[in-house]
């Protein structure tokens, strides 16, 4: 006899049959856990998602405030610049008023130069 048709083939044979069975079982095993583990992929997925849109809306938040500054800080520099501009007229229109006076005053008293 050959040692796989006596008793240590038999025993060779049923190791194989043994971790087939196992491997068997690792695989049916496998295809329950899938499921879950899925559904804990899926999970942690959307934890992440909801965390980076959380980050985004602080993000945008702290962009639109900083653009706020950043406006309010130009429209006052405009305003500065123009009453500065308003002030500067208002000076050359009473400076050109005056003259006008003086000349119609010395028009009007016969003072004319």
């Amino acid at each position: 006899m050959t040692p796989q048709n006596g008793p240590g083939g038999d025993a060779g044979t049923l190791d194989a049959v043994r971790r087939l069975e196992q491997a068997l079982e690792g695989h049916t095993g496998a295809k329950e856990l899938a499921p879950a583990r899925l559904a804990a992929a899926q999970r942690e997925a959307d934890g992440i998602l909801a965390a980076a849109r959380t980050a985004g809306t602080e993000e945008g938040r702290r962009r639109v405030a900083a653009l706020l500054v950043k406006a309010a800080a130009e429209a006052e520099t405009i305003r500065a610049v123009g009453r500065a501009d308003a002030q500067e007229l208002r000076r050359r229109v009473l400076a050109e008023r005056d003259e006008l006076i003086a000349d119609l005053a010395a028009i009007v008293t016969g003072d004319e130069a």
